[in-house]
């Protein structure tokens, strides 16, 4: 039996809480959370499970923790848990700068612990069966567009651009050449839209767009390969495949028409399990040496790196 604790029990920790505390061969010894009253209205610490305020408080006999408290506590938290030899899943963004993120990957590795990355999204349904079905994408373009949200103080470079940046590389599957960024405040005082290029060195380019001024919540990612185009929502987690059959056109001596017709796959999706759960499944199995975790601290350092870059170039004023 592996003994648990969840740093947090705010938006993100209150899941992670609920799912550790369901995972068969788990026992959840701990919720971790400065505001001890919030985090013992939690079903779960209402059945029993201790609340501490902060990890002097830990149990000496934890085998992993999931850290799913602000940003700005993910390296000083991390750091802790390593020293102590504790496994660790760390939300996005792995850290808030690169320096950070690269001393926990770096700590993790020295201490022989693994370090997972709460990119979530890879764990989606629809966006794991476009994974499998990607085979050399030319093109790829991510939309990823919401409402304001006031509860977000971060950019949304590393709130929501973080997402695309890890999909992007890791459906592209080759190292980025170079980045192109433009954004603007539109609300909040920090970047609230931003377009953004990456280039690989296999000649694939991504496009992003990302922006919390909408009215209206889109997620849809689409990839252009040779004699297809795959396109995923990843709302109603659903994936379209779609191929050109015919195209036709008569002109001049003939009245001028146009027509082109074209094949649609739908691939049936399994849609089984939440994607946080898929997660830490996922995680567990990497504790337990069977692979490793399919975001590892490596993968959140390269998008820390990448969103860092993104957000210098959106606030570069124009010459």
């Amino acid at each position: 039996m592996l003994k648990a604790a969840v740093f947090g029990a705010g938006n993100m920790g209150r899941h992670h809480i609920r799912i550790v505390d369901s995972t068969p061969g788990v026992e959840l010894v701990a919720i971790v959370d400065p505001d001890t009253e919030r985090a013992r209205q939690h079903p779960v610490a209402a059945r029993g499970v201790p609340v501490v305020a902060g990890i002097d408080d830990l149990p000496d006999d934890v085998d992993f923790a999931v850290v799913a408290t602000p940003t700005p506590y993910h390296t000083p938290i991390g750091l802790a848990l390593f020293e102590r030899g504790i496994h660790a899943l760390i939300e996005k963004p792995l850290a808030g700068n690169p320096d950070d993120a690269r001393a926990l990957v770096d700590a993790a590795q020295q201490a022989g612990v693994i370090l997972a990355v709460g990119h979530v999204e890879r764990y989606n349904p629809a966006i794991s069966s476009l994974a499998r079905l990607v085979t050399r994408p030319l093109s790829i373009s991510i939309e990823r567009l919401s409402p304001q949200t006031p509860r977000i103080q971060d950019s949304v470079v590393f709130d929501l651009t973080i997402h695309d940046l890890d999909l992007a590389c890791w459906l592209a599957a080759s190292p980025v050449s170079a980045v192109h960024a433009v954004g603007a405040d539109v609300y909040s005082g920090s970047i609230d839209v931003a377009s953004t290029i990456l280039q690989f060195e296999n000649g694939c380019i991504a496009t992003l767009q990302t922006s919390r001024i909408t009215e209206d919540k889109v997620r849809r990612i689409t990839v252009a390969e040779a004699g297809r185009y795959l396109i995923a929502d990843t709302i109603r987690q659903d994936i379209e495949i779609k191929r050109q059959a015919e195209v036709s056109y008569r002109g001049q001596d003939e009245e001028l028409t146009f027509a082109q017709s074209s094949v649609v796959e739908i691939p049936t999706i399994d849609r089984s399990g939440e994607p946080i759960r898929r997660e830490i499944n996922d995680f567990l199995e990497a504790i337990a040496g069977q692979h490793v975790p399919k975001v590892s601290g490596t993968d959140g350092l390269r998008a820390v790196e990448l969103a860092a870059r993104v957000e210098e170039l959106c606030l570069e004023k124009p010459a």
